[in-house]
């Protein structure tokens, strides 16, 4: 199977006690980490690097309901980098990791010029991007190597990085902590997860989740874990899950779920393992219901991101050839209303895979 990242986009929302430059010289009003609107959103495509498919930075304007394709490479006319993995908009830049390509591309968020490229092949901070959250004039990145590394968005530099454990996937903040998954898919599957403190830059604890956990959400008060599943060749030996983190000491299972987003008070989730059909649910953090949801526009889902200001969920997709989900054909990403009406769908390139949201 092909490894995905599932999309992220996190809104940071509670206060931290130090900021930058960063702050002082972005024009998005006197606190970045309170953004009030979102004016579109990001579409990462990883393409296929064995098949000779470069990945891609699509970006959707609310304003004119029109998407661009490939809007890196058309601005510096040159490719983004093998396998995109993660991205983030923040401040007056976008930050995209490239896992096998190894690097960090910092763009201008409206011209879309790069401003520098950090090339990690050398790095001791570790070498392959993964996820990616901001808080306070830092960007956070989980590197493939056990590191969540910290880039200093002033000078645009890795000014520092922690330990965390092997395989790293998508991180989320909750508070003045960052909470990172320990995937650990090289090592036989991980089963934890690390709190890491942002002043100091350093690790709180490691606590217990469920196996293979992929991404952590949060919505500045409650916090949960999406672990993937477990194959034993063609067989789940640990299905998909979403469960509630409860005082970093033990976890309490919701339901099934391979990816997932957060907006306030409402978890959207998709659960798409393998072989198996495709549901869609949300969950109320008040009143702890779970309801169906129906996307049947979407043929196979490889991520969903929903945005923190707007009342829009995206939901991208592989399309079917032959009855399987392809990773080479131009894929695609439906936009639907909170209560699941849809909208409109955009086509995209091959292997769309991490969706994120323009603040402004």
């Amino acid at each position: 199977m092909k490894r995905f990242n599932y999309p992220f986009a996190v809104a940071t929302i509670a206060l931290t006690v130090f900021s930058s430059c960063e702050e002082s010289s972005d024009n998005i009003g006197s606190n970045p980490d309170f953004p009030t609107v979102s004016a579109g959103a990001y579409i990462l495509n990883q393409g296929s690097y064995f098949d000779n498919i470069e990945g891609s930075l699509n970006v959707l304007d609310y304003g004119s309901d029109n998407l661009s394709e490939h809007v890196f490479k058309t601005v510096n006319q040159r490719s983004i980098g093998a396998t995109p993995q993660c991205g983030v908009a923040y401040g007056s830049k976008i930050y995209i990791g490239a896992w096998q390509s190894k690097t960090i591309e910092i763009l201008d968020k409206h011209t879309y010029k790069s401003i520098k490229q950090i090339k990690l092949e050398d790095s001791d901070k570790g070498k392959s991007p993964r996820g990616m959250v901001a808080k306070r004039g830092y960007v956070y990145v989980t590197m493939d190597e056990g590191f969540l590394a910290r880039i200093d968005t002033a000078y645009m530099v890795i000014d520092g990085a922690v330990k965390v454990g092997v395989n790293p996937e998508v991180p989320a903040i909750m508070g003045d902590v960052i909470y990172v998954p320990n995937c650990s898919h090289s090592a036989g599957y991980g089963t934890t997860g690390t709190a890491v403190s942002i002043n100091p830059f350093m690790e709180l604890k490691e606590f217990n989740v469920p196996i293979n956990p992929q991404k952590f959400l949060s919505n500045g008060t409650e916090l949960f874990v999406i672990s993937a599943p477990v194959y034993d060749g063609y067989n789940v030996t640990h299905k998909a899950v979403l469960a509630k983190i409860n005082a970093h000491t033990e976890y309490e299972v919701i339901g099934d779920a391979t990816m997932g987003d957060i907006k306030g008070n409402t978890l959207y989730l998709i659960n798409a393992p393998w072989g198996e059909p495709v549901s869609y649910w949300k969950y109320d953090l008040v009143t702890k219901t779970k309801t169906e949801m129906k996307f049947p526009e979407v043929e196979a889902p490889s991520g969903i991101g929903v945005d923190p200001f707007r009342d829009v969920i995206l939901i991208s997709s592989f399309p079917m050839e032959n009855g399987f989900a392809s990773y080479t054909l131009p894929g695609y990403v439906c936009e639907y209303t909170l209560d699941g009406k849809f909208i409109k769908k955009y086509d995209i390139g091959a292997g769309p895979a991490c969706i994120f949201f323009n603040m402004e």
